[in-house]
């Protein structure tokens, strides 16, 4: 309780470190509750950022639990990818998409891949699809767009890798698609050249917890920087 206590009324940056099943996610959930209770916080402004809808759903019913009511009112709670299409559909505009753009499943990403690499005359059976959106993939987790791919990587794809992923993101953009990827690299590419817009939500999001911390990528990371720069109130376990 005292350690409890001591994680609630801190503000500013806090790190918690523990072992598994040893209650962390309670601390976050714990400490959600305080905000809203004890300090009035709405719950409206207060991020809550998980791994998996099953996570967030849980962490959403121990919340209302502890308050003894119903917390459909904090659309923030969720995983990175059910924040971030929020976020993304209200500035879609920004990176070249429309508000309504769709999300491509894996299998529709392969099925495009395809198209591309078969345009660009390459043996599919020595270079597949697979490959190609792995190496992707692990860009966007790494929030690089195509025009940032650094020099060392240049060898990926029988180094057609960076080419093609040009081509690949101009595509989606004429379907007014993205990828799971894009929801986060977008977002941080909007926040990294819209100062206006990450302002916005610095303010909006004063207080900023983030379960299973250390499963967070490059592109989450960012994501995460970006937001507590304003209140400087992110709390991680």
């Amino acid at each position: 309780p005292r350690q409890q206590e001591a994680v609630n009324y801190a503000d500013g940056p806090l790190l918690v470190l523990a072992g598994a099943g040893s209650g962390k996610t309670s601390v976050i959930t714990r400490k959600i509750a305080w905000l809203i209770q004890e300090r009035g916080i709405p719950a409206r402004h207060i991020a809550a950022v998980t791994f998996t809808n099953k996570a967030a759903r849980e962490m959403k019913n121990r919340v209302g639990h502890m308050l003894g009511q119903s917390i459909e009112g904090m659309p923030w709670l969720g995983t990175f990818h059910a924040i971030c299409v929020k976020l993304l559909r209200r500035h879609a505009e920004l990176v070249g998409l429309k508000s309504n753009f769709t999300i491509l499943d894996t299998d529709d990403q392969l099925r495009l891949l395809k198209q591309l690499i078969k345009a660009e005359g390459i043996d599919d059976k020595r270079w597949p699809a697979r490959l190609l959106s792995g190496v992707i993939d692990g860009w966007k987790n790494r929030a690089l767009t195509p025009d940032k791919i650094p020099t060392a990587d240049a060898g990926a794809y029988n180094h057609r890798g960076a080419e093609l992923y040009a081509q690949y993101q101009a595509r989606l953009k004429d379907l007014n698609a993205c990828d799971f990827g894009d929801l986060l690299l977008h977002m941080v590419t909007i926040f990294q050249q819209h100062e206006d817009v990450l302002g916005q939500y610095q303010r909006w999001f004063k207080y900023i917890l983030v379960d299973e911390y250390q499963d967070t990528n490059v592109a989450q990371y960012l994501w995460l920087r970006l937001l507590a720069r304003g209140s400087n109130n992110i709390c991680c376990v």
